[in-house]
């Protein structure tokens, strides 16, 4: 009986922890750091991974826009998802504890493409507030997911 208990209880810290800090491997396609805190990677968009992190994406059905992706942790994922639009020069900064990501768009019938990056941050106190400027104007995402 002590050993079932022992093996019950290893059994629960595991799976707790596993699951504590749920994150997705994404292929990174490039990196870079734009604060000593703060590391922005390009990602490959992997609709797989994303439905691990979020079950109830709809694959294909996001419209045209902006998305971000909140994790448990400090990392957040953006979705730059074009249907005929064309996305550029996008670009990070943080100034005041906020991360401004600008970007110029124009319309380009028939182009289809994805831009993902992830955000990752070392301390919440890095930035707490995310703003977007689409050529030169402010915009919001089209969906946050929790």
């Amino acid at each position: 009986m002590k050993k079932f208990m022992m093996f019950l209880m290893i059994s629960l810290v595991l799976t707790g922890c596993s699951k504590a800090g749920k994150h997705a491997n994404f292929t990174v396609i490039s990196q870079s750091e734009i604060e000593k805190n703060v590391s922005i990677k390009e990602v490959e968009f992997d609709t797989d991974e994303i439905n691990n992190l979020y079950p109830g994406v709809p694959e294909g059905d996001l419209e045209n826009g902006l998305y971000k992706f909140n994790t448990d942790g400090n990392t957040s994922y953006v979705l730059f998802n074009s249907q005929g639009v064309m996305y550029s020069n996008i670009s990070f900064s943080i100034q005041d504890n906020v991360l401004k990501i600008t970007y110029d768009s124009v319309v380009d019938e028939g182009l289809g493409m994805q831009s993902f990056f992830m955000i990752s941050k070392k301390d919440e106190k890095d930035f707490d507030t995310i703003i977007l400027e689409n050529n030169g104007k402010p915009d919001h995402f089209n969906t946050v997911f929790l």
